[in-house]
């Protein structure tokens, strides 16, 4: 890769060859973590695609025919009056279907099972908009970190409703296999921008992009629109463990130091610093890949507080410059919300006017 001395920004020209190959970074930094020059092989920060668990990021072109749906350029959304016309349900991805017998196999637990037609799930949704729900809340969807992505290997605890209501033996059978399962709540980011392997019938390669999009085009024609949970405020991983991307990227920069030098772990993870100019570039450049090319319809910002107030307005101004003749997108329906909570090594706008619940009631619109 060559660096642009004016922009310090690495290119590398390829060919139309090179689609759908697998590639790493290899990146050469002072990390002050060690205190050494390292050399980290690293996936892309702003990848779209990647191999099994994430070990490759994958170079694709989300405008390709085999990724888009029948129909994709030209879905309807749901009607929306208003904001105050939202009705909106938590939803968890695999639970959704695993556990639904009328769902083949092969789609339980998957993004594909929203796309399935007279599923019990499906009847349920379908109810549900007939009776105002108008937004489907999905938690966490993108590449996350702790979820193993190959579905074959995952374990089950077996029949819990064998053990007495008031025992401990439940526990016991779910924490023996916990590393081994499908189950997680996925709030422990490893890339934002491409969607979570195991929830793909296929986690090598691009199946999930197309299966994303086939969720949010059968969620549609349920007449519901796709709400994600977004976590930019912190990552599973840092420093130079496996997990970790940004921090062998650019050491120090991405996360949010305390005055010793080490990251913040206020969110129970390693806290990101989107006061600084990259690293809310990244996020908002992640939040208009899944408005423009997955057609998402709102986010719920998770610990919104821990972001500040101006990252939310810039991600509200960008998003509702989004215009359909240009973009394919309506931006102005676009609904955002969030977690305003005030506390950790932020709290009381410590660092920085917060995106906190009293902040941003102050005519900011969202």
């Amino acid at each position: 890769m060559t660096e642009d001395p004016t922009t310090g920004t690495y290119t590398a020209a390829g060919s139309a060859s090179w689609d759908r190959m697998y590639y790493l970074f290899e990146v050469e930094v002072f990390a002050r973590f060690s205190g050494e020059v390292e050399t980290f092989m690293v996936t892309d920060p702003y990848s779209l695609s990647l191999s099994m668990d994430s070990r490759r990021s994958q170079i694709v072109n989300l405008d390709d025919g085999d990724l888009r749906p029948s129909g994709w350029k030209k879905l309807r959304k749901p009607a929306l009056r208003a904001p105050e016309d939202i009705a909106i349900y938590e939803l968890h991805v695999r639970d959704f279907s695993i556990h639904d017998e009328s769902v083949p196999d092969t789609l339980k637990g998957t993004f594909g099972a929203f796309a399935i037609k007279r599923t019990h799930g499906i009847r349920h949704l379908r109810r549900l908009s007939r009776s105002g729900l108008s937004h489907v809340h999905l938690l966490p969807a993108f590449d996350c970190a702790t979820i193993p992505e190959d579905r074959s290997t995952h374990a089950d605890p077996g029949d819990l409703s064998v053990y007495a209501p008031n025992g401990e033996e439940q526990q016991a059978a779910v924490d023996a296999i916990r590393d081994q399962d499908g189950f997680n709540w996925c709030y422990d980011p490893f890339h934002y921008t491409v969607p979570e392997g195991s929830y793909a019938t296929d986690a090598d390669g691009p199946a999930r992009i197309l299966e994303f999009r086939k969720m949010v085009a059968g969620l549609n024609r349920l007449g519901l629109r796709t709400v994600m949970d977004v976590v930019y405020n912190h990552t599973s991983g840092s420093q130079g463990g496996d997990k970790s991307v940004l921090d062998k990227v650019v050491p120090g920069y991405y996360h949010r130091l305390n005055d010793a030098g080490y990251i913040e772990t206020s969110t129970c993870c390693a806290n990101t610093a989107t006061e600084h100019y990259m690293m809310e570039k990244l996020m908002l450049d992640s939040l208009r890949v899944w408005a423009e090319d997955y057609k998402v319809d709102g986010f719920r910002f998770d610990l919104m507080g821990h972001h500040t107030k101006a990252n939310i307005e810039n991600a509200r101004d960008m998003l509702q410059s989004l215009i359909l003749e240009d973009n394919g997108v309506d931006g102005e329906a676009i609904y955002l919300y969030g977690e305003g909570w005030n506390f950790g090594e932020v709290a009381n706008d410590a660092r920085f006017e917060q995106a906190t619940q009293a902040n941003m009631g102050r005519q900011t619109g969202v």
